[in-house]
């Protein structure tokens, strides 16, 4: 297919915000949709390089497969080895492991499904994970694996049918990502099945379904327009948004017009001059290269990244994306296009196995690649707290503690008793934490839970979906009909809210409920196992404090005059935690305090829950 210099521009507008929003730029607060760009643009490309080759009588899936091998394989294979590398230098047994799994998943192209299943409510924080940002490749490639057979088998049997199937096709995905966007939000980030139309967009371009624009003032028009579309989705789309559809429109739907119509156009004086087709160039591998860098910069030294950090690692992302441009995957377009199909996927095939057989072998060796005195083992091992029989206990997760996709336990965990006074502890995960400590400090009590994942406890607030299954049942139902004697509200309160909550708290007064509210945890920027560790390795016992979020103490000072004002009982997580301004940091099993950047250990939540006043007893 004819070379066009401005959509090697367009490859730079999708990937410098995406660059700089990872880098900490938060003014460019939809950084992340630079992604949807290369979908259409990626969509566009190999379609009309199968289309070419269908008119020209060469067209063969597998010949298709060997060109996306030679493109991708090679600096995608040398990144991996890089991470596993650093990883082996730098991370813990715990993370090392998890990113050994990554790195097979990405060289096998599932890493879209890999965090998609790892990354749930109390996975470890984004900015942690070096191959997060495969995901997309995955997405990418499952699309070029069905893509090309579904190209062959239109063009073999409806060959004049070939708009109307992909027109279907995306509208298809289209409909499916905005039901996946409400009802499966991380699913519909991750899968290919909600992303098919962003594709799909680019490839309808490429088999001549854009209207025809004749004038040349109508192309300018639709180009400018694409372009206009694309910067008001860096500007207006934030990661809270419904996405990828409807949001994902904006930078979708501006990069097929810039496509279909730039050619020639105002457009294309901007996209094709040097500094943008030089960057467009080295996209591929600025993508590859940049968040690993960025995530380990973070792992040694801070995840809120300075303005000082900021530049340092956008300089090294583009000069190692220089590197691996002209060292790895230029001369392996050079050195491999012309050899056969079969052998560059044979070969292909066999590079994938043998990142597998690395990343294996990572994993068996965790332990092994650094020594680590006993006690940085047991306070890294909190990193996967989450899989352990006390997580289990103390949240009751997909019961009363659920998550997205998961249905509240009514009858199972709202038993009122007849023989015991009643209490509820009703809200997010940062009230579920407590619900097994307060149940043994309280066992003469029915400790009930109602909690879910980011659920806080009131009305009129922005939840998830799985949210409203239980929130207004309790609020509206249970505690209206039925009689309890008290109530414990906790979550990760937010600002804003607190005339909510007083209102919440009036109500249930009103009823006749004592209220008890249990303010904000202690929080780090990081996840604080891997802090802790780090530290002990260090020598660096201060490394915590600067680490701590000052922000959660300014809320709970905050809420702290508001919430009794309204009648409830105010109990201070930070100052349980923090008496006399010094914060604990490992909990009374000798672990650290909180196994993620927030959330307490069963041995933390007892230790918290001491502070917690018994509430009135009724008059029996």
């Amino acid at each position: 297919m004819r070379y066009r210099n401005d959509i090697d521009g367009l490859r730079a507008v999708a990937v410098v915000p995406i660059v700089l929003y990872h880098a900490g730029v938060s003014q460019i607060s939809g950084g992340f949709i630079g992604v949807d760009v290369f979908f259409v643009i990626s969509g566009f490309l190999i379609t009309s390089i199968m289309l070419a080759d269908i008119e020209a009588g060469r067209f063969s899936v597998v010949g298709f497969w060997g060109r996306r091998i030679v493109r991708i394989f090679p600096a995608l294979f040398a990144m991996l080895v890089a991470v596993l590398i650093a990883g082996c230098v730098f991370l813990f047994p715990g993370d090392l492991r998890s990113l050994a799994g990554s790195a097979a998943s990405a060289a096998a192209f599932v890493s879209n499904l890999w965090f998609e299943f790892t990354t749930g409510y109390f996975g470890p924080a984004a900015e942690t994970l070096p191959l997060l940002h495969t995901w997309s490749l995955g997405v990418e490639d499952q699309f070029y694996i069905v893509h090309p057979m579904l190209i062959a088998l239109v063009h073999r049997f409806a060959p004049n049918r070939l708009k109307a199937v992909l027109v279907v096709t995306a509208l298809a995905s289209f409909g499916l990502g905005l039901a996946l966007s409400i009802a499966m939000p991380v699913h519909a980030f991750y899968g290919l099945p909600g992303r098919v139309w962003e594709l799909g967009l680019g490839a309808l371009v490429a088999a001549g379904a854009a209207p025809k624009l004749v004038t040349r003032h109508g192309r300018d028009a639709a180009a400018i327009g694409g372009l206009a579309l694309i910067g008001l989705g860096y500007l207006l789309i934030r990661p809270t948004s419904l996405f990828p559809v409807p949001w994902a429109v904006l930078p979708a739907l501006g990069a097929a017009l810039i496509i279909a119509y730039g050619e020639g156009a105002l457009t294309q004086r901007f996209l094709a001059c040097g500094p943008m087709r030089q960057i467009g160039a080295i996209s591929y591998s600025l993508y590859l290269w940049h968040w690993p860098i960025i995530t380990f910069w973070r792992l040694r030294h801070d995840l809120t990244l300075s303005a000082l950090d900021t530049v340092t690692v956008v300089a090294l992302s583009v000069a190692v994306a220089w590197a691996s441009y002209r060292l790895i995957e230029r001369p392996a377009i050079d050195a491999f296009r012309k050899r056969r199909p079969g052998r560059l996927v044979i070969g292909g095939l066999g590079g994938v196995g043998a990142i597998a057989i690395a990343a294996a072998v990572v994993h068996v060796n965790a332990e092994h690649w650094r020594t680590y005195p006993p006690e940085v083992l047991k306070i890294a091992s909190y990193a996967t707290y989450q899989q352990t029989a006390d997580h289990r206990a103390q949240f009751l997760d997909g019961t009363c503690f659920v998550s997205l996709g998961e249905v509240f336990d009514r009858k199972g965990c709202l038993t009122v008793s007849t023989t015991k006074p009643n209490l509820l502890v009703f809200g997010d995960s940062h009230a579920a934490q407590y619900w097994l400590a307060l149940k043994e400090r309280f066992s003469d009590w029915n400790v009930m839970q109602a909690t879910g994942a980011a659920c806080r406890p009131m009305h009129g607030v922005s939840t998830e979906s799985h949210c409203n299954d239980f929130v207004p049942y309790v609020l509206d139902d249970f505690l209206v009909k039925t009689k309890i004697d008290a109530v414990i509200l906790a979550g990760r309160w937010l600002d804003g809210e607190d005339e909510i909550l007083a209102s919440t708290i009036g109500t249930l007064r009103g009823r006749g409920i004592a209220v008890t509210v249990i303010g904000p945890v202690v929080e780090y920027a990081g996840e604080m196992p891997a802090i802790l560790a780090d530290a002990t390795m260090r020598g660096d016992p201060e490394l915590a404090g600067r680490k701590r979020l000052t922000e959660r103490l300014a809320r709970d000072r905050t809420m702290a005059p508001i919430v009794t004002a309204a009648g409830a009982t105010w109990v201070s997580a930070w100052d349980a935690e923090c008496p006399d301004g010094h914060c604990r940091l490992t909990d009374p099993d000798g672990g650290p305090m909180h196994f993620d950047y927030g959330h307490l250990t069963l041995a933390g939540a007892r230790l918290l829950v001491r502070a917690v006043p018994e509430p009135p007893r009724p008059a029996r």
